[in-house]
């Protein structure tokens, strides 16, 4: 695992071989077996809460400001939002490699997420000046740094839940109550998008109670879940791809990385086609807003009754029933019947449910390869790493997915900021993300069934051990 910073001592294990914290502190890329309390739960839980509201403005109200309030040409809008995407995989690739390194004094954690903290005030004051004479360099640098804040702080809170245990149980409760938090706070966002009125734009709204949320809330995680992880190593720029060589550190990596890309661009079709789905090609734009409210409402019971009742589901099964039933959403709709609000909002409602329980079994998934990699004593074991790194697929393939959904609308015809393309509604808002939903999620369920193939296998035979390293993940 590289050299150990001097003057803390052998590691000592506990039981099941993880490592254990010493006077106070925990080695790199370890992870503590001691459940965290309710009230650090909750300073682990709320930053999600903020993140719900970025997440939500730039995934679902993005494109749509961009098209009707800035009144940018759909190529543009287009490549603003693959952008956006994109930026995110180097800001996250740089922040696995460097948010488990940093001052002791402080505490890496902290440092990094106080400068991704001050990228995302910065980025979310520049968005909210904004306005139709704004030229287009000013809103592609704002909106930069808009996204890179919000990575940097994604991936240092990411690697704090990661660590905050190595039970299983328990770390479905943590990224469980994680993903409640966040609807929670996407049904709270929600609310703001579906019921403002006034001069701002639903989009602008959101992210100023965002923008001004997340500074308090990530205080909040620094002092009630305090930074003990010293450095994990002298800095090398080598370290800068360990998250890409990760992915492809064996036959589990790779194939649970493809399945975060899958769900990355099954996210980013779903959210950012919905409300051209909405007001194009079911002549309903009113009902947008309020369509993502229950979305967001819905899935916020659908992660409660998954912590209550479906905590002991095996995440790979859980994963392969998600993906059936966003198979069979998809097909739906296709033939969704327009000017029908009440049909729209049972199907929102049923997508909803579902839109977030495959990415908790992701996540949990995830953690089961960061506990594998400590145990094998692997260099790359550390929290920071592992979760950049299978979030690069997510983030690369949902911009990629998005990208090729605005190239069909451009190739159509199709620009909502205009008046010609109605004729193509259908075609390009309605039928071109049903089908690329369902192909996503058929090729989904085959890497699931994959991967569960692979974890039941037995483990192939193995040379006589000549020490602690002859532990190979791959047993498993």
């Amino acid at each position: 695992m590289g050299q150990r910073p001097a003057g803390l001592g052998p590691p000592a294990l506990s039981s099941n071989g993880n490592i254990v914290r010493l006077h106070g502190r925990v080695e790199p890329g370890s992870t503590d077996h001691v459940a965290p309390s309710g009230l650090q739960m909750l300073a682990l839980s709320l930053p999600t809460l903020a993140f719900a509201g970025y997440d939500l403005a730039r995934r679902s109200f993005l494109a749509a400001y961009l098209s009707f309030d800035l009144g940018l040409p759909i190529g543009t809008v287009g490549w603003l939002v693959l952008l956006a995407g994109l930026v995110t995989i180097p800001a996250e690739l740089i922040a696995g490699a460097c948010c488990d390194r940093g001052s002791e004094r402080v505490g890496p954690r902290v440092t990094w997420m106080a400068v991704g903290t001050l990228l995302l005030a910065i980025g979310g004051a520049a968005l909210l000046c904004l306005d139709r004479t704004t030229g287009l360099p000013r809103v592609a640098l704002a909106l930069i740094a808009l996204v890179i804040g919000w990575a940097i702080c994604n991936v240092t809170h990411g690697a704090w839940a990661l660590e905050a245990t190595s039970d299983g149980a328990v770390r479905t409760r943590v990224f469980g109550l994680r993903s409640l938090a966040g609807f929670l706070g996407g049904i709270s966002f929600s609310l703001i998008g579906a019921l403002h009125h006034g001069h701002l734009s639903p989009f602008v709204a959101i992210l100023l109670v965002a923008s001004v949320g997340a500074p308090l809330v990530h205080a909040g995680l620094v002092v009630l879940l305090p930074d003990r992880v010293p450095p994990a190593v002298a800095w090398r720029s080598a370290a800068i791809w360990a998250p890409v060589r990760l992915l492809f550190a064996s036959r589990g990596n790779r194939r649970l990385a493809a399945l975060f890309a899958l769900n990355g661009a099954h996210t980013a079709i779903t959210g950012t086609a919905y409300l051209y789905l909405v007001g194009a090609a079911l002549a309903l734009p009113a009902w947008g807003p309020t369509g993502v409210l229950v979305q967001s409402a819905c899935a916020a019971i659908g992660i409660a009754a998954m912590i209550a009742y479906g905590a002991g589901v095996p995440p790979l099964r859980t994963l392969r029933a998600i993906c059936w039933i966003n198979l069979l959403l998809a097909v739906t709709l296709i033939v969704l019947p327009s000017g029908r609000p009440a049909a729209l909002m049972l199907w929102s409602a049923l997508f909803g449910l579902v839109s977030a329980i495959d990415f908790m079994a992701l996540r949990v998934l995830l953690g089961e390869r960061l506990d594998l990699a400590t145990r094998a004593d692997d260099a790359n074991a550390h929290a920071a790493v592992h979760y950049a790194g299978f979030h690069l697929p997510f983030n690369l393939c949902g911009a990629l997915a998005t990208g090729m959904l605005f190239a069909g609308y451009r190739m159509l015809g199709f620009d909502p900021a205009a008046a010609h393309g109605a004729e193509q509604a259908y075609v390009a808002a309605q039928l071109m993300p049903a089908c690329g939903a369902w192909l996503v999620m058929a090729v989904a369920l085959r890497l699931v069934r994959q991967y569960r193939h692979e974890q039941a296998a037995p483990p192939a035979a193995q040379p006589p051990a000549t020490g602690p390293k002859s532990i190979v993940a791959e047993q498993v």
